[in-house]
């Protein structure tokens, strides 16, 4: 069984969903702590942001395929496997973090059409440079974020070493990479996700993410 063959059901939209999430807030950490993230995994993140969701049966169809999510499928089996991770306290914050902001932002229309104004113009801007990872195309991005999510009451903090969060290029790219992950967030709440969801149904969830990652392996 191929990657691209796999169902499409609400559990494995899900978990595709909660792998990019989980993806996205390991590269913010990763540059937080590092000063480095993996550039094929953040490029199938940043790219996300511009894709109309509406125009694909399945979410990997957003990120390029499964293969571009591979990072957050198995750091995702880790968590839910419960295995301890230096990383584990702060994916978690994060994650929780961009779930709560992305269900406040569900329902403020004000906010979401300033978005999609902003994202429609640096559209154009992508177009311009032709690609979504250009620095000017990032930094405009970063600047959105800064524009809309950050003025929100409830924010997030993301920690690491000031040698690199100090650095513009760095701070951009982590903003860039927590809209990815309100991306996925959304995706998340829409194919039928919930904090409760972790709770309750994290065996079938792993069951579904190990299935992923062997047709990952297979294909």
């Amino acid at each position: 069984m191929s990657a691209s063959s796999l169902h499409t059901t609400p559990l494995n939209r899900r978990v595709i969903a909660l792998a990019a999430l989980t993806q996205a807030v390991y590269l913010v950490d990763s540059i937080a702590r590092k000063g480095l993230a993996d550039a094929e995994d953040s490029r199938a993140l940043i790219e996300s942001i511009f894709i109309d969701s509406m125009e694909h049966k399945s979410p990997a169809d957003l990120y390029g395929g499964l293969n571009h999510l591979r990072t957050g499928i198995r750091i995702s089996i880790e968590v839910l496997q419960g295995k301890p991770l230096p990383q584990g306290k702060a994916l978690l914050s994060y994650s929780a973090g961009l779930l709560s902001i992305e269900q406040r932002l569900s329902r403020n229309a004000d906010m979401r059409r300033k978005l999609a104004d902003g994202m429609a113009r640096i559209d154009k801007q992508k177009h311009y440079f032709g690609s979504a990872t250009h620095p000017s195309v990032i930094a405009a991005i970063a600047d959105l974020y800064g524009e809309t999510i950050s003025t929100m009451k409830q924010r997030i903090i993301v920690r690491g070493k000031s040698e690199f969060l100090s650095q513009s290029d760095n701070t951009h790219r982590v903003r860039v990479l927590l809209m990815a992950g309100l991306r996925a967030a959304h995706l998340w709440r829409t194919h039928g996700g919930g904090h409760m969801t972790l709770l309750f149904r994290r065996k079938a969830l792993l069951r579904e993410l190990e299935l992923l990652q062997k047709a990952i392996t297979l294909d």
